[in-house]
């Protein structure tokens, strides 16, 4: 019996799986792709793509049913996809040895099934599932640990604070149709016209919190061609952003214009030569007059802009320039269940009406003629 529930604005995408089997348990996803987008839109926006969200769907961690009278697990196995028997221990904590196991399981399980070669490689906080060549596979555990030092940073994280269970599983498939036969195999998830994606492995309240992230090492738009290294660090940025925020402090989504604001600001933390193309649209609306209505409105799932995306980034450059804690504390009550206006107030004074006051003249001062 299959059964579905759908989260606000994403359809179809979160899902229950079969009942009784690996796929037995709601896996919530929220999944976001750097999408190549078509022949017309890169014209527009120049060879370095922002990103476009992509509906995508993660079951292959469906795991252990909750027992109706005890919350513990009915059925954990030896299923790779499932938790361990002993994810908790003896004092009710989440055994982080048991889960990383597991998930390091998967990688012959995926080889098996895809006929793929993938090797496994590890850094402190991701685990890398990788048949890209060495060097290529070194440079993404490099950026990696790099970006969770600068997202640890950004939000005042101590090197003790976890952020998800386990670790964070990066796929990195040097076939696009590999990337898609896996999306489809493992996620339920039709990634071909995904850039990349990133899915929150949600089992139930008060379980493991876990995530995955997939990228291709080649372009989605013909000709099909390898990736330089600056656009592929530019991909992890994002997606790896995405999966960090989602999991910060609680597993609970924000609006979509911090999400992938906060995504697009982090690639130019990461490489600051992105910032003139990724503020140029958003300049260009501030100087139109353009209302902020709908980006601030829009919800995971919505279609953005090109355009949006860039005022996404340039909002939330504003909020961290007006002050990095008051950024943090806006963020906390966000995850705190508060909604916009309230956090917005709180945090900075001013209500949505007041932050695009600011930001348009936050923009127009900084692109004024003694940057021309």
């Amino acid at each position: 019996m299959m059964r579905r529930r759908t989260s606000p604005g994403l359809a179809g995408a979160a899902r229950l799986g079969r009942a009784g089997g690996r796929r037995g348990l709601l896996a919530l996803v929220l999944a976001l792709a750097l999408s190549g987008g078509g022949a017309a839109a890169r014209a527009a926006r120049g060879p370095a793509a922002p990103p476009a969200p992509v509906r995508a769907v993660s079951a292959w961690h469906a795991a252990s049913k909750a027992d109706k009278k005890g919350g513990k697990t009915a059925k954990a196995g030896s299923d790779p996809f499932l938790l361990p028997a002993d994810y908790r221990n003896p004092d009710g904590s989440f055994n982080q040895e048991a889960i990383l196991a597991r998930q390091k399981t998967r990688l012959d399980a995926i080889n098996a099934k895809l006929g793929t070669k993938l090797r496994m490689s590890e850094t402190p906080h991701y685990l890398l599932f990788s048949d890209a060549d060495a060097p290529v596979t070194a440079q993404f555990t490099q950026w990696s640990e790099a970006l969770y030092a600068s997202l640890c940073d950004q939000f005042g994280i101590g090197a003790k604070e976890r952020i998800w269970d386990g670790k964070c599983l990066l796929l990195i498939f040097r076939s696009r149709p590999k990337f898609v036969e896996f999306a489809k195999v493992f996620d339920e998830n039709n990634a071909a016209d995904a850039g990349a994606f990133f899915a929150w492995e949600h089992y139930a309240a008060g379980m493991p919190e876990c995530v995955h992230i997939s990228i291709p090492l080649d372009e989605r738009d013909p000709p099909v061609r390898a990736r330089t290294g600056r656009r592929l660090q530019e991909l992890f940025a994002h997606e790896g952003s995405h999966a960090f925020i989602q999991l910060f402090h609680k597993p609970v989504e924000l609006p979509l214009w911090l999400h992938e604001g906060l995504a697009e600001y982090m690639t130019v933390v990461n490489d600051p030569a992105l910032r003139p193309l990724k503020t140029a649209p958003a300049v260009a609306a501030a100087r139109a007059g353009a209302s902020l209505d709908r980006l601030l409105a829009a919800v995971t799932g919505d279609d953005l802009k090109i355009q949006e995306y860039s005022i996404a980034f340039t909002l939330v450059d504003y909020l961290q320039q007006a002050g990095k804690p008051k950024f943090r504390q806006f963020v906390l009550l966000l995850k705190e269940g508060k909604d916009q206006p309230t956090a917005l107030k709180t945090a900075y004074g001013f209500d949505a009406g007041g932050l695009a006051k600011r930001w348009r003249a936050f923009l127009l001062a900084e692109s004024g003629p003694k940057q021309r």
